[in-house]
Formats: C-alpha cells, sequence, structure tokens
C-alpha cells in the first residue's frame, strides 16, 4: 500500500449490497461463487438468527473516489446462548466460498478486511470456505493465531480438454467398454433417447422429471427443490445449465444438472487482465442421479458422455469439474485433484473466543501429547 492509498470500511445488508453492485459485479469464476447462487443460498439455506453482512473494503488513492476492493457476503449468527457466530454464506449445495473481488486480490486489503470485521462486529467464532489453495487460505491462516481445520474435501477436475474426441479417448478402456456394452443391451431391450434442456420454456416439463428421478433414486426426497430450481432458472437466463435428462420407454430414467461459467468480461475497470487469467470455459457437475431400475444398463454413465460432448463440442468448455467429493468413479471421468479446505477461527478478546479455543484447540493437543507419552 502507497502513501496515496487508503482502506475505507462499510457494511452493508444483502439487499443493500444487491441494490447497489448486482449489475456491475465481476463474473464469477464458477456459478455457486454467482450473485444468484448467494441469493438463493440467502434465502432457502440458512437457519433462524441469521443475518448476511456484506463486508466492504473500499481503496482509495489521493484525489480519487473510493472504489470497491472486496465484497465478502458473511453470515451473523447468535445462538440460543448470545454466542455470535460468522460464516460464509455457503450450504452443503456449495462446494467452494469465496470473498468477491473487484480488484486484483491481495494479502493487505485481505488484513485491512479482517481488521475492520473485528473492530465493528462482536464474534466469538468463524467458520470460513471451503478455499482451494491461493492467497485467500494463506491470509486466514497467517491472520487469526487460533485457528484449526474444520474440513477437508477433494475437487476432481480436468484443464485443457480440447475436443470431444480425445477427451472420449482418455477415459479408462474398462469404462469405455462397459458402457458400449451396457448401451447395446439398453438399446436390446428398450427405447431410449436423451434431452440437453438449455431454454426457459422445456425447463418446468424437465425439472419435473428430474425431481422423479431424484426421488425415486438412492438419494431419496432433495432438502430444498425450491433451492435447486432457483438457481437452475436463473443459470438459464443467463444460458449457464445443462440439464441433461435420460428416457427408457418414455419414462425419466437418469438427470444430471451441469453449470457453465464461460464469461470473461466483467466491466470492472482495471482488472480486466487479472480476471482474464482466472477465468476459464467450465463446465461444473452439480447434480447426478438415476433410477435404480434401470442401473443395469449404466444409464447415468451414457448421459455423462451425452453432456460431456455437448458442452465440450458445443459450448466449447476446456474444463470440467466435480463440485465435492472423492468418490472412485470420478476418476474415470477427469484426471486431476485438489483439495479445498474449510477453517474454524477463534476470536480470543471474547469469553465464548477463549472458551472455544481451550475446547477445540489446546485440549486435543493435551490429550495428543499425553497419548504419545504413555506409549
Amino acid at each position: 500500500m502507497t502513501d496515496s492509498e487508503q482502506f475505507t470500511y462499510r457494511a452493508l445488508s444483502f439487499v443493500e449490497f444487491v441494490d447497489q453492485y448486482e449489475k456491475c459485479l465481476p463474473k464469477a469464476r464458477l456459478f455457486e461463487l454467482s450473485l444468484p447462487w448467494l441469493a438463493a443460498t440467502e434465502q432457502f439455506m440458512l437457519p433462524e438468527n441469521s443475518q448476511v453482512i456484506v463486508h466492504c473494503l473500499y481503496q482509495t488513492n489521493a484525489g480519487q473516489e473510493p472504489v470497491l476492493s472486496i465484497a465478502w457476503p458473511l453470515v451473523h449468527n447468535t445462538n440460543k446462548s448470545s454466542q455470535q457466530q460468522i460464516k460464509s454464506l455457503t450450504s452443503f449445495y456449495s462446494s467452494v466460498a469465496e470473498p468477491i473481488f473487484f480488484t486484483s486480490p491481495n494479502k493487505k486489503g485481505m488484513w485491512q478486511l479482517f481488521d475492520n470485521i473485528g473492530q465493528h462486529h462482536h464474534w466469538h467464532s468463524m467458520l470460513l470456505g471451503a478455499f482451494e489453495e491461493g492467497l485467500v487460505a494463506q491470509v486466514v491462516v497467517d491472520y487469526f493465531p487460533y485457528q484449526r481445520l474444520f474440513s477437508k474435501t477433494d475437487n476432481v477436475y480436468q484443464e485443457g480438454i480440447t475436443d470431444y474426441a480425445s477427451y472420449y479417448q482418455q477415459r479408462p478402456s474398462q469404462l469405455r467398454n462397459t458402457i458400449k456394452r451396457r448401451e447395446k443391451k439398453l438399446i436390446k431391450a428398450h427405447q431410449y433417447r436423451t434431452e440437453v434442456v438449455t431454454e426457459v420454456n422445456a425447463f418446468p416439463a424437465a425439472f419435473t422429471a428430474y425431481k422423479t428421478i431424484y426421488q425415486q433414486s438412492w438419494k431419496g426426497d432433495e432438502f430444498s427443490f425450491d433451492f435447486i430450481e432457483q438457481v437452475c432458472v436463473a443459470a438459464l437466463a443467463e444460458n449457464k445449465l445443462r440439464l441433461g435428462l435420460l428416457f427408457v420407454d418414455d419414462a425419466p430414467a437418469a438427470a444430471q444438472l451441469w453449470f457453465l461459467q464461460t464469461g470473461t468480461d466483467c466491466g470492472v475497470k482495471g482488472n480486466s487482465a487479472w480476471l482474464q487469467t482466472k477465468l476459464q470455459r467450465t463446465a461444473s457437475i452439480f447434480k447426478l442421479a438415476y433410477t435404480p431400475k434401470y442401473q443395469q444398463y449404466s444409464v447415468g454413465s451414457i448421459l455423462s458422455l451425452v453432456l460431456s460432448e455437448h458442452v465440450i463440442s458445443k459450448d466449447n468448455v476446456t474444463s470440467i469439474e466435480f463440485g465435492m467429493g472423492s468418490e472412485p468413479y470420478k476418476k474415470d471421468w477427469l484426471t486431476e485433484t485438489k483439495v479445498r479446505q474449510s477453517y474454524q477461527v477463534f476470536n480470543p478478546r471474547s469469553i465464548y473466543g477463549k472458551l472455544a479455543i481451550i475446547r477445540s484447540i489446546v485440549l486435543p493437543r493435551l490429550v495428543k501429547l499425553f497419548t504419545r507419552k504413555s506409549k
């Protein structure tokens, strides 16, 4: 930070933030980091006594108007014992959470934002993430003296995809042969067809079929079909949803929800070069389900190939990723793995924060120490 550069802080409600900045938000690198996703999370996925506050850091150079640099929507929750908890605006539907950067991320800006959150708000713990390796995760670890790794999950992905033929040939021969064999078996016993829904007018019927398949699958009923529907409609409005369906004898048999992120122009001055390096044409696999009745035909795998060909050949994606989880089958479809981690941090300046530090950090270390000595 130069002598002429200063930071100012402001806390906005979620509604205030949307009203002021909806039209000038930078493009999210994944749809689950976009404003429609965050808005659906705020509407459908938060517990009672929760309030979303968007923590905004503005950067000012001498003689210029303040420019919004970082906006971080965080959930402030007060439980029955008046303990103040702050969490990322996320849910089990989300695999990653990040601040919204309007300018190039930097460590000083993140430190300033944390300083201001601590000065202006009461809290005893924060649950932040999940983050990929990078600046945000590193600042969280460096800034907070009392923190622990809360959870870790894999993200299976593949980049550098150039065309469908080469992508298909990279799949294990056992997978390709199994799909061919079971597709022949399916064709011999039934008629089947696939659809990839990309238009708003086709969505209501397609979503009904999706719900039917999901409820008949091993997954059972969905926690919030309202959340799923809202993010899908929002994605369709931006041409960022690919809803794949497979029908056997006209009965819904398999369904998948994929989201696209292909934009590169955020309309924010001064950081277009940085955003060009961060954004890729990415397809993110969100939901997979099939009816057990047709499991013997690998209807889910057949549909995965159909959607893979569609997003590579028609949408020109160069990267595909599974949102979360390290189930073995995913590595048949995509080749790379990276880790996403969530952190819990504690406030040593609050009574509840001190108690949480003792319970969550000090005691486990003591138990581990005495366990080692006893061996």
